[in-house]
């Protein structure tokens, strides 16, 4: 996926970073919760499972932190190596599924159509050209709107979510709005703007007030910048970015609180990108995923086997993967600091382990 080495450079460095900062911590320690009392789950094969991967290989991770809900009740967390179960870090794409979730918050406001051009959102904000007048919001979303993947401006703190969709705006398109599904950071670039154009607030605070403060998520933040990397720049613990996965499982709602309506939260079941031909996609051969809806990849239940399905996840460039299993009621969290390779290889292995203890007590 490193066509493209500065943002990989840059998002290592970030993670770097806020690692030596004390996102993580208890360095080689431990920490485990034993299934909640009376749910009858024995995940020791689990543990040893995700422990497996840690180590200094190229194909294994320095640390991890892990947690799992099933039925509403986190009954494992556990952490290892270089994480504890508190440590916060860079989530990269991750990012992308809570980023689509404040869209459709506004969606239920009626301040967007996810059906309308952009161009009516962005009042004068940005010159938007003739090229990209039938680019909708939905397609930015679903990243079939032909802006390619990356734009330098998505790692240029000095300058302003404006300035960088200009830069956006006056790119080529890799193809015609529609016509085929092309992976694009930039593409919800634009999409935080129209937020900011709709709400008159920072992009920090449409994601704040509609999704990360109703769930009481502390630790997700995307720093202190005008030039917020919407699609891939926030930073997040495995036990918040739960909250968020249970409130996507429950259709919407979250302790009593409805965050988004049932019809927005359900658009996540269903691909929409249909049989688009795909142009770029980050995930490697054989990822097991065969859809994909607003910000979040749609599991090939048949070739991964063991999910009824629908089965979601918004895996991330450093490994980080949070999944749910609509048909098994579970939602989990997997983070850690690494590559995409493997954080898919820790995601297989663990569903696999989550899968037959939900099948041993059903």
């Amino acid at each position: 996926m490193c066509s493209c080495r500065s943002v990989c450079a840059s998002a290592i460095l970030m993670s770097f970073l806020l690692l030596m900062l004390g996102g993580c911590s208890d360095s080689g320690s431990y920490g485990y919760e034993a299934p909640a009392p009376g749910t009858g789950y024995d995940f020791d094969a689990l543990a040893s499972t995700l422990d497996g991967f840690v180590g200094d290989d190229e194909n294994e991770v320095s640390g991890y932190s892990f947690v799992l809900d099933i039925g509403g009740t986190t009954v494992f967390q556990r952490a290892a190596g270089e994480f504890s179960t508190g440590s916060v870090v860079p989530i990269a794409s991750s990012a992308k599924a809570p980023a689509a979730a404040a869209i459709l918050a506004l969606v239920d406001e009626g301040l967007i159509d996810l059906a309308a051009p952009v161009s009516r959102y962005l009042n004068g904000a940005v010159v938007w050209p003739l090229s990209k007048s039938a680019i909708t919001m939905g397609m930015l979303l679903n990243h079939t709107s032909g802006i390619p993947f990356n734009s330098p401006c998505l790692s240029r703190q000095e300058m302003t979510l404006q300035a960088c969709v200009q830069e956006i705006a006056d790119t080529q398109l890799d193809f015609l709005p529609g016509t085929m599904f092309g992976y694009s950071g930039a593409g919800y670039q634009v999409a935080g703007l129209v937020a900011q154009q709709v709400t008159g607030q920072s992009w920090a605070a449409v994601i704040r007030e509609r999704v990360t403060a109703p769930l009481g998520m502390s630790s997700y933040s995307y720093g202190n910048t005008q030039n917020p990397r919407v699609a891939g720049g926030a930073v997040s613990s495995a036990g918040d970015y739960l909250r968020f996965a249970r409130m996507m499982l429950d259709g919407g709602t979250y302790g009593g609180r409805t965050v988004l309506s049932p019809a927005q939260a359900a658009k996540i079941r269903t691909s929409q990108i249909g049989v688009l031909g795909s142009f770029f996609s980050p995930l490697p051969p054989g990822a097991g995923v065969d859809g994909y809806s607003f910000g979040w990849w749609i599991s090939d239940v048949a070739g991964l086997g063991g999910s009824i399905g629908p089965e979601v996840s918004d895996p991330g460039l450093l490994g980080t993967t949070p999944w749910i299993e609509f048909g098994r009621n579970y939602a989990a969290v997997l983070l850690v600091d690494s590559n995409t390779a493997n954080g898919l290889a820790m995601w297989k292995a663990a569903r696999a382990r989550i899968q037959e203890q939900i099948a041993a007590h059903p």
